[in-house]
């Protein structure tokens, strides 16, 4: 199920805006997060380092993603496609995946109110 995506530094993963189709782990190095509020100047909000989730909020909304996401050196990922991973969620009980969309918009709201 799983792949895996190599990044040189200042290489981005995806975009503010893209289609999301994946979600990642980070398996070495270090991930920026940045946004866009006007259009043309990127501000990092956060940093993710192994170990650490990324992509994973469009699992549950489908929604483009709200940030982008950016190798701060050079930096490889584990891909976990959301083909497949929909798949498990499919199993879950309805609530759950209720409760999850629910978060994730929450979330996201909460992003946007940061960023304005």
């Amino acid at each position: 199920m799983a792949d895996y995506k190599s990044l040189k530094q200042n290489e981005y993963l995806f975009k503010q805006g893209d289609e999301p189709d994946n979600m990642y782990i980070v398996k070495s190095g270090q991930i920026g997060i940045y946004v866009t509020a006007d259009g043309k100047n990127e501000t990092q909000v956060a940093t993710f380092g192994v170990g650490e989730l990324i992509g994973e909020l469009a699992l549950f909304d489908k929604k483009d993603r709200s940030a982008s996401a950016k190798a701060l050196c050079d930096s490889s990922l584990v891909v976990l496609p959301y083909s497949a991973l929909e798949k498990q969620l499919d199993t879950l009980p309805s609530w759950v995946k209720i409760t999850m969309k629910t978060l994730s918009d929450k979330l996201r709201d909460t992003n946007r109110k940061l960023i304005d």
